[in-house]
């Protein structure tokens, strides 16, 4: 499904006349950074969050945002409200590079990729990959590593792709990891990883629960010794995951620890949407009645 428009610097264009330059400094040198953010029914998750981390992944890398984040947030906002269904917005920021440049905020409307419900009641399968990311929590354009690792994954068979470094498992080409291990909630910490909005809900979702949680780093070596592991993202939400590699995680079946955290986030994500629409229902009904208001 290709959606027609895009928001290109606070315009809504059709996405065939949205167009940069092949010499834009900022682009032929991936000088960018990006989110990307769920969207039901023409309403953003957690937007405000995303925008904290782009703002946060633009600071890292010494790039001022060419418009107020306050702007791009309200851009998001329209390109989300005229698209009005179910995808993925990606928010693109190229830096200016030259005296002169052109600024490039663009919001691309992608599918939202959703995955077979038998993956989160029997497990997914992932393998690891060599590599690490640059500035790992930056949400920058250099994600080489992670396409090479995804394309390793569709090319053996499995749902993701896990990089790892010196046998330090760091996140997934898509996602962030957790392991369960006699009951405590295991995931690498934050400054060495680009902390998801996702995992960020999951881990307070696991805290108010009563469960211990703890930032630690994850090793491959001791991957067999987990009872249970699972990964994060914006399309996934909680994945379960079965296996790595060759080697068979706890029983093989999906853990009690994931199977509670899955119910959780979709009950969160549910009581979300259902308190956004509520929200902007009674929004678009005060701009209703203001417009009558003041309009004879």
């Amino acid at each position: 499904m290709a959606f027609q428009i895009v928001g290109l610097n606070g315009n809504i264009l059709p996405a065939q006349a949205a167009h940069i330059s092949l010499t834009h400094p900022a682009w032929q040198n991936g000088f960018g950074v990006y989110e990307s953010i769920e969207v039901v029914a023409g309403l953003p998750f957690h937007l405000d969050e995303h925008m904290v981390r782009l703002a946060e992944s633009a600071r890292l890398i010494d790039l001022d945002l060419p418009f107020p984040v306050e702007a791009i947030t309200g851009w998001v906002r329209d390109v989300a409200r005229r698209v009005g269904e179910n995808c993925a917005l990606r928010v693109v920021v190229l830096g200016v590079v030259n005296e002169g440049d052109e600024p490039v905020v663009a919001i691309l409307p992608q599918p939202l990729p959703r995955y077979p419900e038998r993956l989160y009641r029997q497990g997914a399968r992932a393998v690891t990959y060599a590599g690490c990311r640059h500035l790992p929590a930056c949400k920058s354009l250099n994600t080489l590593v992670n396409f090479l690792a995804r394309r390793h994954a569709v090319r053996v068979g499995v749902q993701e792709a896990i990089l790892q470094s010196d046998g330090r498992l760091t996140e997934g080409a898509r996602s962030n990891i957790f392991a369960v291990h006699k009951g405590e909630l295991w995931t690498p910490p934050a400054g060495q990883v680009l902390s998801g909005i996702t995992r960020d809900i999951v881990l307070r979702l696991a805290a108010e629960s009563g469960m211990v949680v703890r930032e630690r780093n994850l090793h491959l070596a001791e991957v067999t010794e987990y009872d249970e592991f699972f990964i994060t993202s914006t399309s996934m939400h909680v994945m379960p995951v079965v296996a790595i590699d060759d080697r068979v995680i706890g029983d093989g079946q999906v853990g009690p620890v994931t199977d509670e955290l899955v119910r959780r986030f979709e009950a969160y994500h549910n009581r979300y949407f259902t308190t956004a629409a509520l929200q902007h229902t009674g929004l678009q009904r005060s701009v209703e009645v203001d417009h009558q208001h003041v309009v004879p």
